[in-house]
Protein backbone atom coordinates (compact mmCIF):
# COMPACT_ATOMS: atom_id res chain seq x y z
CA UNK A 1 0.00 0.00 0.00
CA UNK A 2 1.64 3.32 -1.16
CA UNK A 3 2.04 6.20 1.49
CA UNK A 4 -0.20 8.54 -0.02
CA UNK A 5 -3.27 6.28 0.85
CA UNK A 6 -3.23 7.35 4.53
CA UNK A 7 -4.62 10.53 4.24
CA UNK A 8 -2.54 12.42 6.27
CA UNK A 9 -1.29 15.04 3.64
CA UNK A 10 -1.49 17.73 6.20
CA UNK A 11 1.07 16.79 8.88
CA UNK A 12 3.48 14.95 5.64
CA UNK A 13 5.78 18.12 5.37
CA UNK A 14 5.99 18.36 9.43
CA UNK A 15 6.36 14.74 9.79
CA UNK A 16 9.49 14.87 7.09
CA UNK A 17 11.24 17.65 8.41
CA UNK A 18 10.71 15.66 12.12
CA UNK A 19 14.35 14.58 13.19
CA UNK A 20 12.90 11.10 14.41
CA UNK A 21 12.09 8.54 12.58
CA UNK A 22 8.16 8.20 12.30
CA UNK A 23 6.30 5.32 10.68
CA UNK A 24 2.60 4.67 11.22
CA UNK A 25 2.11 0.91 11.40
CA UNK A 26 -1.59 -0.85 10.62
CA UNK A 27 -2.78 -3.72 12.59
CA UNK A 28 -1.62 -6.43 10.94
CA UNK A 29 1.83 -5.02 11.63
CA UNK A 30 2.40 -3.60 8.30
CA UNK A 31 4.13 -0.05 7.38
CA UNK A 32 1.92 2.21 5.73
CA UNK A 33 4.03 5.07 6.00
CA UNK A 34 7.80 6.24 6.47
CA UNK A 35 8.99 8.93 6.59
CA UNK A 36 12.75 10.56 5.05
CA UNK A 37 14.87 10.26 8.75
CA UNK A 38 13.51 6.70 8.92
CA UNK A 39 15.19 5.92 5.28
CA UNK A 40 18.55 7.97 6.78
CA UNK A 41 18.06 5.89 10.01
CA UNK A 42 17.57 2.13 8.80
CA UNK A 43 19.00 1.90 5.66
CA UNK A 44 16.12 1.10 3.30
CA UNK A 45 14.07 2.95 1.31
CA UNK A 46 10.80 4.02 2.37
CA UNK A 47 9.44 1.96 -1.28
CA UNK A 48 11.25 -1.34 0.66
CA UNK A 49 9.25 -0.68 4.04
CA UNK A 50 5.67 0.59 2.88
CA UNK A 51 3.95 -2.74 2.92
CA UNK A 52 5.89 -5.37 4.81
CA UNK A 53 6.23 -6.00 8.40
CA UNK A 54 7.74 -3.57 11.10
CA UNK A 55 9.34 -6.89 12.49
CA UNK A 56 12.15 -6.34 9.90
CA UNK A 57 13.57 -3.68 12.11
CA UNK A 58 14.17 -5.78 14.93
CA UNK A 59 16.88 -7.90 15.64
CA UNK A 60 16.77 -11.40 14.79
CA UNK A 61 16.62 -12.94 17.70
CA UNK A 62 13.78 -11.05 19.18
CA UNK A 63 11.32 -10.77 16.29
CA UNK A 64 9.42 -13.78 17.03
CA UNK A 65 9.05 -12.48 20.09
CA UNK A 66 8.43 -8.54 18.91
CA UNK A 67 5.73 -9.88 17.12
CA UNK A 68 3.24 -11.24 20.07
CA UNK A 69 4.50 -8.19 21.67
CA UNK A 70 2.92 -6.41 18.89
CA UNK A 71 -0.39 -8.08 18.93
CA UNK A 72 -0.62 -7.69 22.75
CA UNK A 73 -0.37 -3.90 22.43
CA UNK A 74 -2.98 -3.72 19.56
CA UNK A 75 -5.21 -5.77 22.33
CA UNK A 76 -5.00 -3.04 24.42
CA UNK A 77 -3.66 0.33 22.87
CA UNK A 78 -1.98 2.90 24.52
CA UNK A 79 0.60 5.88 24.46
CA UNK A 80 3.49 4.04 25.63
CA UNK A 81 7.38 5.23 25.50
CA UNK A 82 9.43 2.16 25.19
CA UNK A 83 13.38 2.19 25.68
CA UNK A 84 13.60 4.06 29.28
CA UNK A 85 15.10 1.89 31.76
CA UNK A 86 16.00 -1.11 29.80
CA UNK A 87 17.77 -1.15 26.66
CA UNK A 88 16.18 -1.68 23.52
CA UNK A 89 17.34 -2.24 19.75
CA UNK A 90 16.38 -2.09 16.51
CA UNK A 91 18.43 -2.84 13.33
CA UNK A 92 19.58 -1.63 10.52
CA UNK A 93 19.37 -2.97 6.92
CA UNK A 94 23.23 -3.88 7.00
CA UNK A 95 22.71 -5.86 10.10
CA UNK A 96 23.79 -3.01 12.39
CA UNK A 97 22.32 -3.03 15.60
CA UNK A 98 21.73 0.04 17.93
CA UNK A 99 19.57 1.73 20.70
CA UNK A 100 16.87 2.88 20.33
CA UNK A 101 13.82 4.68 22.37
CA UNK A 102 10.29 4.74 20.84
CA UNK A 103 7.15 6.06 21.52
CA UNK A 104 3.64 4.65 20.45
CA UNK A 105 0.63 6.45 19.93
CA UNK A 106 -2.60 4.73 18.98
CA UNK A 107 -4.96 6.58 16.38
CA UNK A 108 -8.62 5.18 15.85
CA UNK A 109 -9.23 5.92 11.32
CA UNK A 110 -11.73 4.87 9.37
CA UNK A 111 -9.55 2.45 7.86
CA UNK A 112 -9.23 1.04 11.67
CA UNK A 113 -6.80 1.51 14.26
CA UNK A 114 -3.43 2.63 13.34
CA UNK A 115 -0.09 3.46 15.42
CA UNK A 116 2.95 5.85 14.61
CA UNK A 117 5.84 4.81 16.31
CA UNK A 118 8.20 7.49 16.83
CA UNK A 119 12.13 6.09 16.69
CA UNK A 120 15.31 7.97 18.28
CA UNK A 121 18.97 6.99 17.96
CA UNK A 122 19.94 6.93 21.55
CA UNK A 123 23.91 5.71 20.43
CA UNK A 124 25.41 8.80 20.91
CA UNK A 125 23.79 9.25 24.35
CA UNK A 126 24.54 5.47 25.31
CA UNK A 127 28.10 6.23 24.25
CA UNK A 128 27.96 9.59 26.53
CA UNK A 129 26.11 7.67 29.50
CA UNK A 130 28.82 4.71 29.26
CA UNK A 131 32.05 6.88 29.13
CA UNK A 132 30.60 9.17 32.23
CA UNK A 133 30.11 5.75 33.86
CA UNK A 134 33.76 4.65 33.08
CA UNK A 135 34.83 8.20 34.32
CA UNK A 136 33.16 8.09 37.62
CA UNK A 137 33.93 4.43 37.89
CA UNK A 138 38.15 5.12 37.36
CA UNK A 139 37.42 8.32 39.80
CA UNK A 140 36.31 5.65 42.19
CA UNK A 141 39.23 3.72 41.93
CA UNK A 142 41.37 6.89 41.93
CA UNK A 143 40.04 7.55 45.41
CA UNK A 144 40.47 4.44 46.72
CA UNK A 145 44.16 4.11 45.23
CA UNK A 146 44.37 7.62 47.40
CA UNK A 147 42.87 6.73 50.48
CA UNK A 148 44.73 3.74 50.62
CA UNK A 149 48.16 5.16 49.88
CA UNK A 150 47.46 7.98 51.91
CA UNK A 151 47.22 5.39 54.72
CA UNK A 152 50.22 3.26 53.95
CA UNK A 153 52.41 6.71 53.45
CA UNK A 154 51.61 8.17 56.57
CA UNK A 155 53.09 5.15 58.63
CA UNK A 156 56.27 4.69 56.09
CA UNK A 157 56.77 8.44 56.90
CA UNK A 158 56.53 8.02 60.27
CA UNK A 159 59.32 5.62 60.30
CA UNK A 160 62.20 8.52 59.21
CA UNK A 161 60.14 11.19 61.34
CA UNK A 162 60.95 8.99 64.75
CA UNK A 163 64.62 8.53 63.32
CA UNK A 164 64.59 12.29 63.17
CA UNK A 165 62.92 12.72 66.76
CA UNK A 166 65.26 9.70 68.05
CA UNK A 167 68.45 11.31 66.47
CA UNK A 168 67.75 14.84 68.04
CA UNK A 169 67.49 13.36 71.16
CA UNK A 170 70.95 11.43 70.92
CA UNK A 171 72.34 14.81 69.33
CA UNK A 172 71.32 17.19 72.66
CA UNK A 173 72.87 14.59 74.63
CA UNK A 174 76.29 14.14 72.65
CA UNK A 175 76.67 17.97 72.44
CA UNK A 176 75.96 18.07 76.61
CA UNK A 177 78.61 15.44 77.31
CA UNK A 178 81.21 16.74 74.09
CA UNK A 179 81.43 13.45 72.45
CA UNK A 180 82.21 14.52 68.96
CA UNK A 181 82.23 11.47 67.47
CA UNK A 182 78.47 10.78 68.66
CA UNK A 183 77.25 13.90 68.00
CA UNK A 184 78.62 13.73 63.90
CA UNK A 185 76.88 10.07 63.81
CA UNK A 186 73.23 11.66 64.94
CA UNK A 187 73.79 14.79 62.47
CA UNK A 188 74.51 11.85 59.80
CA UNK A 189 71.69 9.67 60.67
CA UNK A 190 69.44 12.70 61.02
CA UNK A 191 70.40 13.92 57.24
CA UNK A 192 70.01 10.67 56.18
CA UNK A 193 66.54 10.02 57.46
CA UNK A 194 65.92 13.45 56.39
CA UNK A 195 67.08 13.08 52.69
CA UNK A 196 64.89 9.32 52.72
CA UNK A 197 61.87 11.44 53.75
CA UNK A 198 61.71 14.18 51.13
CA UNK A 199 62.57 11.64 48.39
CA UNK A 200 59.12 9.57 49.78
CA UNK A 201 56.99 13.06 49.86
CA UNK A 202 58.59 13.32 46.14
CA UNK A 203 57.32 10.15 45.04
CA UNK A 204 54.26 10.82 47.08
CA UNK A 205 53.74 13.94 44.72
CA UNK A 206 54.29 12.04 41.55
CA UNK A 207 52.04 9.08 42.27
CA UNK A 208 49.52 11.81 43.17
CA UNK A 209 49.84 13.79 40.08
CA UNK A 210 49.58 10.48 38.04
CA UNK A 211 46.08 9.86 39.23
CA UNK A 212 44.87 13.24 38.86
CA UNK A 213 47.15 15.47 37.67
CA UNK A 214 46.73 16.99 33.65
CA UNK A 215 47.88 14.76 31.33
CA UNK A 216 49.92 16.83 28.12
CA UNK A 217 48.91 14.12 25.26
CA UNK A 218 51.17 14.66 21.86
CA UNK A 219 51.90 12.03 19.12
CA UNK A 220 55.52 9.55 20.62
CA UNK A 221 58.05 8.33 18.41
CA UNK A 222 58.41 4.90 20.29
CA UNK A 223 62.05 4.38 19.77
CA UNK A 224 62.72 8.20 20.26
CA UNK A 225 61.17 8.20 23.84
CA UNK A 226 62.56 5.11 25.04
CA UNK A 227 66.12 6.18 24.23
CA UNK A 228 65.63 9.65 25.51
CA UNK A 229 64.53 7.75 28.81
CA UNK A 230 67.39 5.60 28.95
CA UNK A 231 69.28 8.92 28.60
CA UNK A 232 68.29 10.03 32.04
CA UNK A 233 69.23 6.55 33.51
CA UNK A 234 73.55 6.66 31.73
CA UNK A 235 74.95 7.40 35.16
CA UNK A 236 73.18 4.74 37.03
CA UNK A 237 73.54 2.22 34.03
CA UNK A 238 76.75 3.18 33.83
CA UNK A 239 77.30 2.66 37.85
CA UNK A 240 76.15 -0.16 38.02
CA UNK A 241 77.76 -2.14 34.75
CA UNK A 242 74.48 -2.76 33.29
CA UNK A 243 74.37 -5.01 29.89
CA UNK A 244 71.39 -3.45 28.09
CA UNK A 245 70.04 -4.76 24.27
CA UNK A 246 67.54 -2.62 23.13
CA UNK A 247 65.38 -3.99 19.98
CA UNK A 248 62.57 -1.08 19.41
CA UNK A 249 60.79 -0.53 16.02
CA UNK A 250 59.35 2.70 15.49
CA UNK A 251 56.24 2.93 15.69
CA UNK A 252 53.73 6.05 17.06
CA UNK A 253 51.73 6.03 19.69
CA UNK A 254 49.67 9.14 21.64
CA UNK A 255 51.00 9.60 25.14
CA UNK A 256 52.38 11.99 27.77
CA UNK A 257 56.17 12.67 26.98
CA UNK A 258 57.11 12.87 30.87
CA UNK A 259 55.25 10.13 31.91
CA UNK A 260 55.98 7.70 29.65
CA UNK A 261 60.02 8.61 30.44
CA UNK A 262 58.84 8.41 34.26
CA UNK A 263 57.32 4.81 33.58
CA UNK A 264 60.64 3.44 31.74
CA UNK A 265 62.78 4.95 34.00
CA UNK A 266 61.05 3.10 36.66
CA UNK A 267 61.00 -0.58 35.19
CA UNK A 268 64.71 0.04 34.18
CA UNK A 269 65.92 1.70 37.42
CA UNK A 270 63.84 -1.52 39.52
CA UNK A 271 65.90 -3.86 37.07
CA UNK A 272 69.18 -2.48 37.97
CA UNK A 273 68.50 -2.31 41.77
CA UNK A 274 67.03 -6.09 41.84
CA UNK A 275 70.14 -7.49 40.22
CA UNK A 276 72.04 -10.53 41.42
CA UNK A 277 74.49 -9.75 43.89
CA UNK A 278 78.11 -9.43 42.78
CA UNK A 279 76.81 -9.33 39.36
CA UNK A 280 75.72 -6.12 36.18
CA UNK A 281 72.24 -5.81 35.93
CA UNK A 282 71.09 -7.36 32.21
CA UNK A 283 68.08 -5.51 30.99
CA UNK A 284 66.72 -6.58 27.65
CA UNK A 285 64.02 -3.94 26.17
CA UNK A 286 62.24 -4.84 22.79
CA UNK A 287 59.19 -4.32 21.32
CA UNK A 288 56.91 -5.57 18.41
CA UNK A 289 53.64 -4.98 16.60
CA UNK A 290 50.84 -7.02 16.45
CA UNK A 291 47.25 -5.85 15.98
CA UNK A 292 47.47 -2.42 16.22
CA UNK A 293 49.51 -2.63 19.25
CA UNK A 294 53.24 -2.12 20.76
CA UNK A 295 53.93 -4.93 22.99
CA UNK A 296 56.69 -3.42 24.82
CA UNK A 297 58.90 -5.73 27.45
CA UNK A 298 61.25 -5.32 29.54
CA UNK A 299 63.17 -7.85 30.93
CA UNK A 300 65.74 -8.09 33.31
CA UNK A 301 67.84 -11.47 35.16
CA UNK A 302 67.75 -10.32 38.19
CA UNK A 303 66.59 -11.98 41.47
CA UNK A 304 63.23 -12.31 40.56
CA UNK A 305 60.29 -13.09 43.15
CA UNK A 306 57.58 -15.30 43.54
CA UNK A 307 54.88 -15.26 41.07
CA UNK A 308 52.14 -14.87 43.69
CA UNK A 309 53.92 -11.68 44.87
CA UNK A 310 52.61 -10.30 40.86
CA UNK A 311 49.16 -9.05 42.25
CA UNK A 312 50.90 -6.47 44.77
CA UNK A 313 53.76 -5.59 43.06
CA UNK A 314 52.01 -2.62 41.71
CA UNK A 315 50.53 -1.13 45.35
CA UNK A 316 52.74 1.44 47.23
CA UNK A 317 55.19 0.14 49.55
CA UNK A 318 54.95 -3.56 48.43
CA UNK A 319 58.29 -5.17 48.41
CA UNK A 320 59.20 -9.07 47.66
CA UNK A 321 60.55 -10.01 50.76
CA UNK A 322 64.26 -10.05 50.72
CA UNK A 323 67.41 -10.56 52.96
CA UNK A 324 68.57 -7.72 51.23
CA UNK A 325 67.82 -4.18 51.95
CA UNK A 326 66.73 -2.22 48.90
CA UNK A 327 67.37 1.66 48.08
CA UNK A 328 63.84 3.22 47.14
CA UNK A 329 60.83 3.98 48.66
CA UNK A 330 58.78 1.19 47.28
CA UNK A 331 56.10 3.39 45.25
CA UNK A 332 57.86 3.47 41.82
CA UNK A 333 56.31 0.63 40.58
CA UNK A 334 52.65 1.92 41.77
CA UNK A 335 53.48 4.90 39.90
CA UNK A 336 54.21 2.76 36.43
CA UNK A 337 50.76 1.42 36.76
CA UNK A 338 49.08 4.68 37.54
CA UNK A 339 50.70 5.99 34.28
CA UNK A 340 49.55 2.83 32.66
CA UNK A 341 46.04 3.15 33.66
CA UNK A 342 45.87 6.75 32.77
CA UNK A 343 46.73 5.92 29.61
CA UNK A 344 44.40 2.80 29.07
CA UNK A 345 47.43 0.82 28.14
CA UNK A 346 47.37 -2.62 29.74
CA UNK A 347 50.66 -3.63 32.56
CA UNK A 348 51.27 -7.43 33.51
CA UNK A 349 54.78 -8.56 35.20
CA UNK A 350 55.82 -12.16 35.07
CA UNK A 351 58.91 -13.59 37.89
CA UNK A 352 60.63 -16.01 38.94
CA UNK A 353 63.01 -16.37 42.54
CA UNK A 354 66.45 -16.61 40.56
CA UNK A 355 65.40 -16.01 36.97
CA UNK A 356 64.65 -12.58 36.60
CA UNK A 357 61.48 -10.52 36.01
CA UNK A 358 59.17 -9.20 32.98
CA UNK A 359 57.67 -6.27 32.75
CA UNK A 360 55.09 -6.42 29.73
CA UNK A 361 52.92 -3.27 28.19
CA UNK A 362 50.11 -3.18 25.79
CA UNK A 363 50.37 0.54 24.24
CA UNK A 364 47.97 1.02 21.23
CA UNK A 365 49.50 2.11 17.88
CA UNK A 366 48.76 5.25 15.83
CA UNK A 367 51.15 3.59 13.13
CA UNK A 368 54.13 2.14 12.14
CA UNK A 369 56.53 3.86 9.62
CA UNK A 370 57.95 1.44 7.05
CA UNK A 371 61.60 2.15 7.01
Amino acid sequence: MSSETIGYDRYRVMVEASPAAILIVGADGLVLYANRETERLFGYAREELVGRSVDLLTPAVIRRRHAAFRRMYYAEPCRRLMGVGREIRARRRDGGEFPVEIGLAPLVTERGLLVTATILDMSERRQAEQAFAASVAELERANERLVQFAYVASLDLQQPLAEIAAQSTRLEAAMAAGECDAIRQASARMRHAAIGARKLVEDLLTYARTIYGDQQLEVLELREEVQFSLAELAQSIAAGETRLEVDIPAAAFLGDRAQFACLMQNVVANAIKYRKPGRPAEVTIAATLEEGAIHLSIVDKGVGFAQEFAQHIFEPFSRPESDVEYAGTGIELAICKSIADRHGWEISVESRPGDGTAFRFAIPTLFAPTL
